[in-house]
This record gives structure tokens, sequence and C-alpha cells, in this order.
């Protein structure tokens, strides 16, 4: 007989598979990422409806955990919290798309991280309640989720530095000889984002934005071996880069 566990979880992708199924990751808070086949979605005899399947919807599950590389099941599923304004603003879905792909490429299977799952579900709050939304949004979402993945910037002692370099994690007084680096203006917004707390000013440029990010994919392709690149940013870059 199975198992099965009560969960909170974040959807992060559903793939058409077959007629009526999909396959489903979620990131959950015992669990880290899950993948479920679920079947007969939006029929009567369905235990999940397409509307729960938006990128970044909170859910309740009860599900199976079979192990790694194995698709789980879902035997029920309500809607943990529904949003409000992410559904029908092209741009916080937009944002909501940038942020799921991010978080798959980012979030493993089978870790159990409270405080991180805390953090990413705070952030999926935030992109449906702040108002407005800042066009730097994804940029500070994406900078302080490094606290929680091993390699956060160091901000200690960085009053006064001028370039962050890029291996070290850490912000200097001098360009470094051998490692890649940000110059100072993206060094400082990189500073900024990294304090961001979901309130207050995010006042980055948009020059300052296509820099950020760039900076930030560099950074994380150093640090987190097959980060690639992104499939939505196009979208994205026509919003707000």
């Amino acid at each position: 007989m199975a198992q099965y566990h009560h969960s909170k979880g974040i959807v992060l992708s559903a793939l058409k598979y077959g007629e009526s199924s999909r396959i489903v990751r979620v990131y959950t808070e015992e669990f880290g990422v899950l993948s479920f086949l679920v079947n007969s979605v939006g029929s009567k005899r369905g235990v999940v409806r397409s509307s729960m399947l938006l990128p970044l919807s909170l859910l309740e599950l009860v599900h199976t955990n079979k192990g790694e590389g194995k698709l789980d099941r879902i035997k029920e599923a309500k809607m943990d919290l529904t949003y409000t304004t992410i559904p029908y603003d092209p741009v916080r879905n937009a944002l909501a798309l940038f942020l799921s792909e991010l978080f798959q490429k980012v979030l493993q299977t089978g870790e159990s991280n409270a405080e991180k799952f805390d953090y990413v579900r705070s952030a999926c709050l935030a992109l449906d309640t702040i108002d407005p939304i800042p066009p730097a949004f994804h940029l500070a979402v994406w900078a302080r989720l490094t606290t929680y993945l091993g390699f956060a910037p160091n901000l200690k002692a960085s009053n006064g530095t001028n370039y962050f370099d890029l291996h070290n994690g850490n912000f200097v007084t001098e360009p470094p000889l051998l490692h890649a680096y940000l110059q100072p203006e993206a060094s400082q917004n990189l500073r900024v984002a990294l304090e961001w707390n979901f309130n207050g000013p995010l006042g980055i440029s948009k020059q300052g934005r296509s820099d950020l990010m760039e900076g930030l994919s560099r950074y994380m392709n150093i640090h987190l071996d097959g980060f690639g690149t992104f499939k939505s940013l196009d979208v994205l870059k026509e919003l707000f880069v």
C-alpha cells in the first residue's frame, strides 16, 4: 500500500503528457522538488484542476514520495492560497515564468530546507501583492536566493569597495587581476538587490538592470554547474530590461 504525505508545494512547471496528463514539478518544503504524473487534468474525475498548474501556484497536496528519479502521484490537491493579480497582469505573469525557470535551475530533489522554502514562498506572495512591482523585482529575488544556495556574496566590509569579485564572491577595492568582476555601478546594484527585503524602493536603472542580469548569470555559471541560460529571458527583456 502506498504511503502518503501531506505537503505544501509551489508549482514550477507542467508539461503535457498525452491527451489529458501532465508531468508536474513541484517544490515542497520537506522533500525538495518532486515530479508528479497527473492524469485527467481538468476532468470531473481528476484530482487536479488545470488552474492549479500555473507557474508558482501554491498548493496543498497529499502525495506519494517514491524516491529520486521516480514519478510520484497526487491523491488530493487544493489551493493553498489563490493569487489575485499574477494571472491577470502580463508583467507579473512574465516574472512568474522567469522565477519558475530560475527556481527549477537551483532547487534540488530530496532536500529539506524550511528556511529556503519560506523565502521562495514569500517571493511568490510578494510578486502577487506588491504594488507597484519594481522592475528589478526578479533580480532582487535572484540575488537574495544565493543566500540559501551556499555561495552568497559576502556583504561584510563592503562599504567603500567598488568591485565585486565574481569568483571569490566578495567586494574589493581594486579590480581583481585574475578573476572576472563587476564594474562599480553593477557592484552597487548587486548590493542594493541583496539588501532589499520586499519593501521600500528598489531603484535600479534600465541599463543597471541589464548589467546586473548579466552579472548574476555569470556568477551563477561560475558557482553552479549546468546553470546555463534562460528560455524566458526574451519576454522579460521586452517588458523590463
